[in-house]
């Protein structure tokens, strides 16, 4: 099956979670899991007392949201994804990486690898 050729269910379910504002978002932040919301619509529908809560998207709201997509929308947008960030856990991960890093580099070291780029930055030093 190819990747276009999703059954009509799924199909249907993608045109209503994109006509619900804000659906996407919950699933994003973990409240939901798309087999949990797909499950809830196969079985109830879009009658379900879930989907209350979401406002239904008109093409306008689509047109107001692409004219807030430009400029100042972007920003917006940025400045919130930047404050979802847990710069601790972020900081943590980074020092992982770093060490993993090391711990290659000296795991290459000992089985007698060299590093091409250090060789070449020994060579320029006389400048």
């Amino acid at each position: 099956m190819n990747r276009l050729d999703l059954p009509e269910e799924v199909r249907e379910f993608k045109k209503f979670v994109q006509s619900r504002q804000g659906l996407v978002d919950d699933v994003r932040r973990g409240k939901y899991s798309w087999q949990e919301l797909f499950d809830i619509w196969y079985k109830h529908g879009e009658k379900d007392p879930l989907w209350e809560k979401y406002e239904l998207i008109t093409p306008q709201d689509d047109h107001k949201d692409s004219e807030s997509e430009s400029g100042s929308g972007k920003f917006s947008n940025l400045l919130d994804m930047v404050s979802k960030i847990d710069f601790d856990q972020f900081e943590k991960q980074v020092n992982n990486l770093s060490k993993t890093i090391d711990q290659v580099q000296g795991f290459l070291q000992k089985r007698g690898h060299h590093n091409p780029y250090q060789q070449y930055n020994q060579r320029k030093r006389f400048f």
